[in-house]
Order: C-alpha cells, then structure tokens, then sequence
C-alpha cells in the first residue's frame, strides 16, 4: 500500500500504477481490430469461426472452445466450431435449448462464468466430453433481436479465467455476432444464386461446375458416371389447360419429388435443367445402374398425386428420360454427354412417352449436328 507523502501543500496522493489498465486496452484494441480484420476479409462462417477463435487464443489461454450458431427456427444450437479434435465426428449433431452450458447461455441470453466447473452438473462444449474439472466461461453472439450463436471457453485448472479476460470476451459478442451474420447471409445468397426459386434444385450452370467436377475426378480415378435428362410429357397441354400457374405447382412439386427419389446417402445430384427439363447427374454409377435410377425415377412420377391429378382424377401426369454415361478414357465432351442423354431422351417421346432409353451409337434425332451446347436455357 503507497504511503501518502506530505510537503508544504499538505499531504501528496499515492501515485497510481496505470501499465495494467493501459496494458488491457492496448490488449482489447488490438483484438477487436483483428477481428475487425478478420470479419471483413472472411465470408465462410466456418472459417471466420475458426479464425477469430484463432486470434483470441492470442490474448487468452484457454484449451477447448465450442461455437455453435442457433438454428433460424430456433429450435436447438448447431455446431460450428470444436476446438477439441474428438468432438469432430459430433459436428453434425444439434443441441437442445438448455442441454449443458451452450443452452444456457442461449436461452438466458447472459454470459456466463465458472471459476470451478466441479459446481456445473452437465456438460462444457457436447455431451460426449469427458467430466473434468476447470474453470469455463461462455458468450452469447447476440444482435438487437436474438441470440444468434454461443461461443464457450474451458480450461482444465479452475480459476484459469480472469475477469478481465471475461469482460475482453464479452466486448467482442456483438462484433463477432455481426460478423458471423454477414456470412451466413452471404451463404445463403450465394444458395440462392445457385438455386432455381420455382423448385428449390441446382440450376443449370451449378450443372456444368459438377460436370467438369466428375470429368476432373474421373480423370484422376478412372470411375464412370451417368447422366439423365428427364423432360415431362404433354406439358404444354398443361399450361394451355390448366394455366400457367398450375403448370408452375407441378414444377415446383416435381422438384421436391426428385430430391426425395434418389438412393439414400448417396452422391447423386438433381438440377433443373430449364423449362419442363430437369437432370440428374449420377456419380461412380455405370449404366446399368443409372437405368434402374431412372426408372425409378419415372415410376415414382407416374404414380406421385401431384394437385392436378387430385382435383382432375382423370389427368395423367408423366415424364421421358434419356440416359448416357461417360467411360473411363473416352473422348467424350461435357456437351457431348448432355447430347447423348438428350438423343435418347428423343428416342423415348418419340416411341410413345413414359418410358427410359439408354443411348446407343445408332440414335438420332433431328439436327443431331447441332451442338447440344446451344439447346441451355
């Protein structure tokens, strides 16, 4: 404790030492500046996660950290970030409000601080961590309407946190908040542009990314794969019928259909392709297989009560499908392989509707010269 000094203006005020505040701000600064840096440089949630935890490991020690970003229904906490490599394999895992520390710090909205997690009964970061003791403390990533995700911070000694440390957390939850909202928004901005609006598949030039993706792939594994054009039968009598907006809940309903038809777990893709076309690229699926695919494709379609069979009981609703495939070693172009899919999908309207053609060298079909390139909406 400083002695008070006295001279002839009485008594002289202890000299404060001011290096440990100067030391905090110059501390907090720096950070918030990184992560400034950090947000305004990184657009993938994931990453910008990942780097900001990386920044602020700078300034606090800690061993483990968790993000998790609240689901927009609010219905539980998703997993962004695990510090912890064990817990990797739970990055698809969601949590419940109010499951361990992360679900509390989302309903309560408050931050929260543990000097001895021996008096918290659950758990840190995920259920599937092992109890240990240590000290913990947690944010809310919260903007001026909700909480939008937890970021949490453990150490395996207890009283490892100070309160200077926690109140340096908390000054960055809205910036991080901010930061993380800017992603997602981008994310899903950039879903959108990669979406068709009317039925929620890959639109056409996502299609040719994935093409030149597979030729790539099967350049370096040698592994066929299949493509599929589909084309639905009489839809202009559709529209001149029923109207275009009932020409439009088919589409819509069609596109839901598809995406609930494919073999589960696996890596096949559905795109629209433009107007009544859709598409359907099947990775390391050789023909034969890809023919079982559309078949069941055609099937689920003929027999699926779409809204114009139901209120029109007699109205039938069906669909053709072409089928290629591209060998390992071929010479075969991107628009060649949707030209061959597109000849035998021909073949199939043209042999009475409703049914799977697989190309063959001896298809044809009118301005079969033309490069199929030129048929993209």
């Amino acid at each position: 404790m400083s002695k008070l000094k006295t001279g002839d203006d009485g008594p002289t005020p202890p000299v404060r030492d001011l290096k440990p505040l100067f030391y905090s701000k110059l501390t907090e600064t720096h950070l918030s500046c990184e992560v400034g840096r950090i947000i305004a440089s990184e657009l993938i949630p994931v990453e910008l996660i990942r780097k900001i935890v990386s920044a602020i490991s700078k300034s606090i020690r800690f061993e483990d950290a968790s993000v998790y970003a609240v689901k927009s229904d609010l219905t539980g906490l998703v997993p962004l970030y695990f510090r912890n490599p064990s817990l990797q394999a739970r990055m698809s895992e969601s949590l419940y409000y109010d499951s361990g520390a992360p679900g509390k710090i989302a309903v309560s909205g408050e931050p929260f601080f543990l000097a001895d997690c021996a008096s918290h009964e659950t758990f840190l970061h995920h259920p599937d961590e092992p109890q240990k003791p240590g000290s913990y403390m947690g944010i809310p990533l919260k903007n001026d309407i909700r909480v939008v995700g937890v970021m949490g911070f453990s150490h395996c000694k207890p009283s490892a946190f100070t309160v200077e440390e926690f109140d340096l957390l908390r000054t960055l939850s809205h910036t991080v908040s901010a930061g993380l909202e800017k992603a997602e928004l981008y994310m899903k901005t950039l879903e959108i542009s990669r979406s068709d609006e009317l039925t929620g598949l890959l639109n056409y030039r996502v299609l040719l990314e994935k093409l030149t993706e597979e030729v790539g792939r099967q350049v370096r594994t040698g592994r066929v794969f299949s493509f599929i054009m589909i084309d639905i039968d009489n839809f202009k009598r559709v529209n001149d019928r029923y109207g275009h907006l009932e020409g439009s809940r088919v589409l819509a309903q069609l596109g839901a259909l598809l995406r609930d038809t494919f073999r589960t777990g696996s890596t096949d893709t559905c795109f629209r392709y433009g107007g009544e076309e859709f598409s359907i690229l099947l990775a390391e699926t050789g023909i034969d297989t890809a023919m079982e695919v559309a078949e069941r494709v055609r099937r689920a379609i003929e027999e699926y009560p779409f809204t114009l069979k139901v209120v029109n009981p007699g109205e039938v609703l069906t669909v053709s499908l072409g089928v290629a495939v591209k060998q390992k070693d071929d010479n075969k172009t991107i628009p060649g392989l949707i030209h061959e899919a597109d000849v035998a999908l021909y073949k199939s309207k043209t042999t009475g509707k409703n049914r799977v053609t697989r190309y063959t060298a001896d298809l044809t079909m009118p301005g079969a010269g033309l490069d199929a390139e030129h048929r993209k909406p």
